[in-house]
């Protein structure tokens, strides 16, 4: 299954409970609505914002890592995100539980939903392992204003501050990410073993 906004707002409903102080108000769906809305704006299917790097390995040629066959895995370190909500100044009860709550489904969405794709130098058939090298989270604090604002209308004095607490607190998760899948193209003859660098987009 492929990442999108519906996915990410689903893993925020079932994770809304994880938290010591539980959201259970409608402010905080409008709030996770946001949040799925800018997370998916800004990375799938934008590399320059996140982006992974990785190695094919199998016949030798050129080929293309299938989405359908590859696998994301984001570990819930609440830690990483808790961390960037203090520098952001968000701390306290709000910031352990949204952070808790944010980590928890941001790693939920990618691991159970997040699928890759990307061209495979020197490698037609074969395997590739890659990791989450590139999180632009400047973009994503940006992004997270605009979404967040558009889903519960108005621009409270905690916006900025919440934009950048999640921004950077979710690039930072994102960054513990690694991927697994399989590169496919056309028949080579002779086989030959091969190996190369890939670049992958998140879809």
């Amino acid at each position: 299954m492929a990442l999108n906004a519906a996915v990410i707002f689903k893993e925020f409903q079932s994770a809304k409970s994880a938290a010591p102080n539980a959201f259970l108000g409608s402010q905080f769906n409008r709030l996770a609505l946001g949040i799925a809305n800018g997370v998916v704006q800004w990375g799938v299917g934008n590399q320059s914002n996140l982006g992974l790097t990785g190695n094919a390995t199998g016949i030798a040629a050129v080929g293309t890592i299938v989405p359908v066959t590859t696998k994301i895995v984001v570990p819930a370190n609440v830690a990483i995100v808790l961390a960037e909500f203090n520098g952001a100044g968000l701390w306290g009860p709000l910031g352990t539980s949204l952070a808790t709550v944010t980590a928890v489904a941001i790693s939920a969405a990618f691991s159970n939903s997040g699928q890759y794709f990307g061209p495979a130098t020197g490698v037609a058939i074969g395997a590739d392992v890659s990791k989450i090298t590139t999180a632009n989270r400047g973009e994503l604090v940006n992004t997270l204003k605009d979404t967040i604002k558009a889903a519960a209308p108005g621009e409270g004095p905690a916006l900025k501050m919440m934009a950048r607490a999640l921004g950077n607190g979710i690039a930072s998760l994102l960054l513990q990410g690694t991927g697994v899948g399989s590169v496919q193209g056309g028949p080579v003859v002779p086989t030959i073993p091969g190996s190369g660098p890939t670049n992958s987009q998140v879809v």
